[in-house]
Parts: C-alpha cells; sequence; structure tokens
C-alpha cells in the first residue's frame, strides 16, 4: 500500500527519525550542550507543553549548528527568550491591529465615496478583469463562511452587501488583494491619507498582514528575518538598506499608524510600551537578541520612529 503524501513530490526522503519522550528530548539537548540548568522535572513539564520542536526553534541563536550549542548556553535562557517573545507578539499584534483596522476602514470609505456601495462589483471601476474576478471570488467566499452578525443580516435580506460590510469580514490578506486591484489612481486617493503612493502602501499592508499573522499563529519575531520591504522615504538621510529584521517592521508600524486616532489607538503611547520592553530583552553571554533582532541599545531614541 502506497504511503500518503502531504508534498507530492517522489524524490523526497521519508522522514524516519523516531519520537522522543521529554526525558529523551532533554537528554538529547544536554548531548548537543546546552547545559539543564533547571531541575529535571521543571525541564519535562516545560516540554510537556512547549513542543520540543517550537522550542529548538527559539533556541536556535544559541547554537553553533544544528548539532551543538555555544558555551555556556543554558536551558533557562531559552525559557527566558521564549517568554520574551510572547508577551512581544501580544504588544506588535495591538499595534497590526490597529494599522490593518484602519486601512478597512480608509479603503471602504474611500472607494464607495467614489463608486457606491456596491462598486466593487462593476469590473469597469478596476484596469483588469481577471484580477476583478479573482478579488470577487475570494471577498464572496469569505462573505458566505462568515458568521458575523452584519454577513448574516445582509444575507437574508440583500442580494449583495456593501462593501463597508465586506470589509468587517474579510480577511486582512484579501483586502489587500482587492487594494492591489485597483485603478492607481484610486490606490493613490487611499494611499494619500498615508502621505505615501499607492503602490508603496500596498506593499506595506502586505508586509504588515504577514506580521499579524505571525503574531496570530505564534510564530517567533524576534529574530526572525523577515522579506525586505522599500525603506520609508522618512529614512533617506539614515541610508537604510536591509528592512528584513524584526524592528525595522516596528518602526514601520508606527509610521502605518499615523493615521489612527488618539482616542483610539495612541501610537505614542505604544512606542513608549514597546520601547520598555525591549530595554528587558533577556540578554546571555551566547546570545544577543538585540543584535538578532536589529534593536538598538536605547530604542526609544532611534531616528527609524517618524
Amino acid at each position: 500500500m502506497n504511503r500518503p503524501t502531504l508534498m507530492h513530490e517522489e524524490s523526497k526522503k521519508t522522514y524516519s527519525k523516531p519520537s522522543l519522550d521529554v526525558d529523551q528530548q532533554i537528554a538529547l539537548f544536554a548531548a548537543r550542550g546546552l547545559a539543564i540548568d533547571v531541575p529535571l522535572e521543571s525541564a519535562a513539564s516545560y516540554l510537556s507543553t512547549v513542543n520540543y520542536y517550537r522550542f529548538t526553534g527559539y533556541s536556535i541563536p544559541f547554537q553553533i549548528d544544528r548539532e551543538t550549542f555555544k558555551k555556556d548556553a543554558k536551558f533557562s535562557d531559552v525559557q527566558a527568550v521564549y517568554s520574551f517573545d510572547r508577551a512581544l507578539r501580544t504588544i506588535v499584534f495591538s499595534a497590526a491591529e490597529a494599522v490593518e483596522l484602519t486601512f478597512r476602514t480608509i479603503l471602504a470609505r474611500e472607494f464607495t465615496r467614489k463608486y457606491g456601495p456596491l462598486g466593487y462589483l462593476d469590473p469597469a471601476n478596476f484596469p483588469n478583469s481577471q484580477h476583478h474576478a479573482e478579488c470577487l471570488k475570494w471577498l464572496e467566499k469569505e462573505f458566505e463562511r462568515s458568521n458575523a452578525l452584519c454577513a448574516a443580516h445582509f444575507k437574508a435580506n440583500y442580494d449583495n452587501p456593501p462593501l463597508w460590510a465586506l470589509v468587517e469580514v474579510a480577511s486582512f490578506g484579501t483586502l489587500v488583494r482587492f487594494f492591489k486591484s485597483l485603478e492607481r489612481c484610486d490606490q493613490n486617493i487611499v494611499s494619500s491619507v498615508y502621505s505615501m503612493r499607492g503602490d508603496i502602501l500596498a506593499s506595506y499592508m502586505q508586509h504588515v498582514s504577514v506580521l499579524r499573522n505571525m503574531c496570530a499563529h505564534h510564530a517567533r519575531l524576534y529574530d526572525q528575518r523577515f522579506y525586505s520591504f522599500k525603506p520609508l522615504k522618512e529614512w533617506k538621510p539614515l541610508n537604510v538598506q536591509d528592512t528584513r529584521a524584526f524592528f525595522y517592521h516596528c518602526a514601520l508600524l508606527y509610521r502605518l499608524m499615523s493615521p489612527t486616532d488618539a482616542a483610539c489607538f495612541d501610537r505614542n503611547a505604544w512606542k513608549k510600551e514597546l520601547c520598555v520592553f525591549l530595554d528587558k530583552m533577556p540578554v546571555s553571554p551566547s546570545c544577543d537578541p538585540h543584535r538578532c533582532a536589529a534593536v538598538p541599545l536605547t530604542p526609544i531614541n532611534s531616528p527609524l520612529w517618524i
């Protein structure tokens, strides 16, 4: 009987390593040079709730290679970074949420102001009929599967929902796709609120969508290497080149929160909270998270905040 495969590529090897119980996992970490500086029962309890493979991901900055840890690397060091990153996701997610909700509002407002509440259905309002049709399929699919009260109301009473209802149930990724499908002049109407070009805003919102999903799905943030985005025009005097590190994405979030109302979300209060938290980044002899994440020693004073 043929074994089913997720990859559908016959040339790839079949994974054959055995499953390890928590005691064997601890022994393997120790054999690779990670000092188990917590009680064994505590380490076992920890790995019983935090997936071994997930814990291994957080241990990467403490390793020389996959089989060898750096000198002085300790189990508690990895735990400290894990706890730090978990709290960091909460802070970053709040900003990504503010950016997303504001973008949803501005997109729906500006588009319907020009084309009306059902203007998204007319291919004449879009430069590419194929892209428009694909976006409609995504929007329809997400609207139909939504259980939100607003979706139920429009399903029961109207043949099509207005765009301002759609933006409440569509995923952020789908809305970015919809925004990219607009005429450039219509993109620019939305992006003028952010004082930037439409194509640039579309690219930045794509990055925020990725960051938001990483937070929502518990991905590792602090030492992640993101896709590089084009540096903000205000950063030109700083000669910023590589924007893949985490801290640059925090500065991007701050810039994209500029249209938010302080009564709804105070971006300066968020920046202060984030910087105070980043000042507490756990540092050990074998790993410096500041270097991994490109966080300056005094983040609040970074010229990236604009």
